[in-house]
């Protein structure tokens, strides 16, 4: 993870999902500007090894849990779905359709095969219906096919708001 953070994008963007999206959302307090400044501080530890193949292990199940709450809430306080965040939902999707994704067999099979909107529409997924993201998930799932994977970086990172 460290040695991701060295590219300027991927931080920009990593500190864009923390402090403009994450720790408003959880109050925008102290506490929670130091809990995200030591996410940040732990990520870019040269002794701790995060293995990304590792951190995304199982990640659908973890985007349910540790993801999805904090876009949701954040919709529900702003108005707006958070950007960075709603991005990484079409990141995902696009990490399920390489060779690199790691999950039960079933689940692999369909993030690889399905269309955005099927994606969306599993409940048992992500634990309700999430479907009035589909097109901001499908229009940066497009946007990362069509230019990759650092152009749509770059686009997240000069927008305000996703919807």
């Amino acid at each position: 993870m460290g040695e991701c953070l060295k590219d300027e994008t991927v931080s920009a963007f990593l500190k864009k999902c923390i402090f403009d999206e994450i720790v408003p959302t959880l109050g925008n307090t102290e506490t929670d500007i130091n809990f995200g400044k030591a996410v940040l501080e732990r990520f870019s530890n040269p002794f701790i090894k995060h293995m990304l193949l590792s951190i995304a292990l199982n990640s659908v199940s973890k985007f349910q849990v540790r993801v999805l709450p904090t876009i949701l809430e954040y919709k529900e306080k702003f108005g707006a779905y958070p950007p960075a965040l709603t991005f990484s939902m079409a990141a995902l999707i696009a990490f399920y359709r390489t060779d690199n994704a790691n999950d039960g067999e079933e689940i692999m099979k369909f993030m690889k095969d399905a269309s955005v909107a099927d994606i969306m529409a599993r409940e048992d997924y992500w634990g309700g219906d999430i479907t009035d993201m589909t097109s901001l998930v499908e229009g940066y799932y497009n946007l990362i096919q069509e230019k990759g994977m650092k152009a749509a970086y770059e686009q997240v990172l000069s927008e305000k708001e996703a919807y």
